[in-house]
């Protein structure tokens, strides 16, 4: 049975709502991989906030209780686009333990989807435990990833790997086009495991039923559920390390999210929503 704090890490490091949001998106083709011009015609520019509250936990689970808020806002610059996620949560052990964690990422992409920079805090009681900055930058053979914190190291990826925002897009034109299924390679530069081979479940359309605070109507659009299930790369044959669903809008808003850790579940649900403005580049 996995321990307070190995849930809590788990629950911090899959935050990223997509990682959402958040990694949310997939794609299974690979000849698309460094081409995120369909972004500015399927997601809004937004900030969001959600609450977390478990949902169930199974007899004998040992964490009897979940609650939390996440933070999460998805801008255009003008040369590329910024996702921010905070995100606080209390967990209740079985035995009376309490585990206060907070976690946050700072995210970076270029239009073109070939260079990306990212920036991970993790807390536990506000002590921060954990801290990794990086980037990746993609080129005909694959993409390097350069860490520069906790310490110096050069990765290389296969070329089919995805960064998260350009695989929400993804995500939602496949939705789009009525596909089902999808299976991909994607990097977001989170935790122990920030690649991770991701597949998806894609609902037929839904129609909303949130009651968010909404003044810009961008989280009554319908919506697909994605399922997914995440993968970390060379240890596939174990099963999926986390598994998620997400009720993610026609428009990149995600109307709710749930986490499936084994012995509980935990339900987000959106309280506020708006758009946030177009950059002014100039000519």
């Amino acid at each position: 049975m996995l321990s307070v704090l190995s849930y809590k890490v788990e629950v911090g490091r899959r935050s990223y709502l997509g990682t959402l949001i958040l990694c949310l998106g997939v794609s299974g083709c690979v000849a698309q991989a460094g081409n995120v011009s369909i972004i500015d015609d399927v997601m809004v520019p937004h900030v969001a906030e959600y609450h977390f509250e478990m949902v169930n936990a199974e007899q004998g689970s040992s964490i009897v209780d979940a609650s939390g808020v996440l933070g999460y806002r998805f801008e255009k610059m003008c040369d590329g686009w910024v996702t921010e996620m905070q995100q606080i949560m209390v967990l209740q052990g079985a035995e009376g333990t309490t585990i206060n964690s907070a976690y946050s990422m700072t995210q970076w992409e270029d239009f073109a989807g070939s260079q990306y920079r990212f920036r991970m805090r993790d807390y536990l009681d506000g002590t921060k435990v954990d801290e990794i900055v990086g980037s990746a930058s993609r080129n005909s053979d694959g993409v390097t990833v350069t860490y520069e914190m906790p310490v110096e190291v050069v990765d290389e990826l296969p070329a089919e790997t995805m960064f998260p925002t350009q695989h929400s897009a993804m995500l939602l034109k496949r939705a789009q086009a009525g596909e089902k299924f999808g299976n991909d390679l994607v990097f977001d530069g989170s935790g122990d495991t920030p690649t991770n081979r991701i597949a998806v479940v894609i609902s037929d359309q839904k129609d909303a039923t949130n009651s968010a605070e909404d003044p810009d109507k961008i989280a009554a659009t319908p919506f697909h559920r994605m399922s997914l299930a995440f993968y970390p790369i060379g240890e596939a044959e174990n099963g999926p390390s986390t598994e998620m669903a997400v009720d993610f809008g026609l428009n990149g808003v995600a109307h709710a999210m749930r986490f499936d850790y084994g012995e509980f579940e935990v339900l987000g649900t959106l309280d506020k929503v708006s758009l946030l403005p177009q950059p002014d580049c100039g000519s």
